[in-house]
């Protein structure tokens, strides 16, 4: 049996540098695909069972990464705000309210921005709501920003939220993006979740990534070298396609999806349906048995399959 391991790399220890850190998160990723694509070779029920919660297992390591990598700086731009807006010595603050009207919709907008300056640096925050209504559909959003300034370091701050209500579709997004840049390296968090409902379906989809920017300018012509790790994760329930309905689930780092409809479950390497179950069976184009194969049951008797040295070796065990 192949053993999937999911331990997260320690990447806050303090015996790791920065660039460090990220290869091990690249070392790690790429050892989650392989044993993701590897666990397509299992063959019993039971185990095919237990993909889903692999998959989801899958995703809360990939936010714990993604946590660790922006906990430190998170908590310097925290006790930078805290710095700053304590000895502030200048604070401006505007709040604006508009109502556009035209032939197509109306359109309302509220915004507030709020600046705050010290020895420290310069702490600054927007907030802006929209409303959005016209003959075809309803949309509100919502973003909230925060940035931070300091010699050499900025850090930035954004949350979204946005509903739109059409004559086909509800559609419902939340983003959370996390900048942060230390002289000339920058890295990025963003953490995303959709949800789309309309007449056939409803799909829900989770994305992630983390990206960092490194620039050495120190050497002839300069150097920019650039870290990407992303993450989109779809459950879609409701018609998959023309006739078939049911509940499918993917990943865009990889090319294998689990289909559950009402008379099978089915596994795809992208276009094309490599095994599935069906009325107390299993089909599968290729089969590799890792240990043994047993034919039968403990009652009546079984045929043993089993890998030994000298081959294969195969025995009649009889029943109670």
């Amino acid at each position: 049996m192949y053993d999937l391991n999911l331990s997260v790399p320690n990447l806050t220890s303090v015996k790791y540098s920065t660039d460090n850190r990220f290869l091990l998160l690249k070392n790690y990723l790429y050892e989650l695909n392989e044993a993701l694509a590897h666990a397509l070779e299992v063959k019993t029920q039971g185990e095919m069972s237990a993909i889903e919660g692999r998959v989801e297992q899958l995703s809360k390591n990939q936010s714990a990464v993604a946590g660790a990598l922006s906990t430190e700086s998170r908590e310097k731009f925290k006790e930078l705000k805290e710095k700053i807006l304590s000895t502030a010595e200048e604070i401006e603050k505007d709040y604006t309210l508009a109502i556009e009207q035209s032939e197509k919709g109306v359109l309302q907008r509220v915004t507030g921005d709020f600046v705050g300056k010290s020895e420290f640096g310069e702490y600054s925050a927007q907030v802006e709501t929209k409303f959005n209504q016209t003959a075809d559909s309803i949309g509100l959003q919502a973003e909230n920003t925060e940035a931070l300034s300091q010699d050499l370091e900025d850090y930035k701050s954004t949350a979204r939220a946005e509903l739109t209500v059409q004559a086909e579709a509800i559609n419902a997004q939340v983003e959370n993006l996390y900048v942060t840049k230390e002289g000339a390296d920058e890295l990025e968090a963003r953490v995303s979740a959709q949800i789309t409902a309309s007449a056939n379906n409803v799909t829900e989809q989770f994305s992630e990534s983390v990206s960092k920017v490194s620039a050495d300018l120190s050497s002839l012509g300069g150097e920019v070298s650039e870290l990407v790790s992303s993450l989109n994760v779809y459950i879609r329930r409701g018609e998959l396609e023309a006739g078939i309905y049911g509940i499918e689930i993917g990943r865009s780092d990889s090319n294998v999806k689990a289909r559950f409809t009402n008379d099978k479950l089915s596994f795809y390497q992208g276009v094309t349906e490599v095994a599935y179950i069906s009325g107390s069976a299993l089909y599968i184009t290729n089969a590799q048995i890792l240990d043994f194969l047993k034919i039968g049951n403990s009652n009546d008797g079984y045929f043993l399959f089993d890998t030994t040295r000298n081959g294969l070796e195969v025995r009649w065990i009889d029943g109670n």
